[in-house]
């Protein structure tokens, strides 16, 4: 019999600019909701604020920069992906698997997004 085990991941998203504060904290909360649901946590947010791109995405030369931190079975990701495709608040978002987690919640905090 497998163990399954949870691996680490961490995900940046470019929210649109001009998002109302209450809906981006929806989308935080149905994230972390998500996660947990998966069996997941959430270790750590880095909320960048918003910040210039270096080229429009979707007409917008400006993006709200979120940074989750995750745990969650590999099997998961996939779903997670997709749920995020479909938001339409979402400019651009990407995952990546990480090796090394001495670092997770050591990052300077700009802002905190408060459930």
């Amino acid at each position: 019999m497998s163990v399954k085990k949870l691996n680490n991941y961490e995900m940046m998203i470019a929210l649109k600019p001009l998002l109302p504060d209450d809906l981006r904290k929806q989308m935080h909360k149905e994230f972390v909701d998500n996660i947990k649901g998966f069996g997941g946590e959430v270790l750590d947010v880095d909320v960048w604020g918003k910040r210039y791109l270096s080229f429009p995405i979707k007409n917008h030369n400006e993006a709200y920069y979120i940074v989750y931190d995750f745990t969650v079975f590999p099997e998961n990701i996939t779903e997670i992906k997709r749920q995020m495709q479909l938001k339409q608040e979402v400019l651009r978002f990407m995952i990546v698997s990480m090796d090394d987690t001495s670092r997770i919640g050591k990052g300077i905090k700009k802002k905190e997004i408060e459930i």
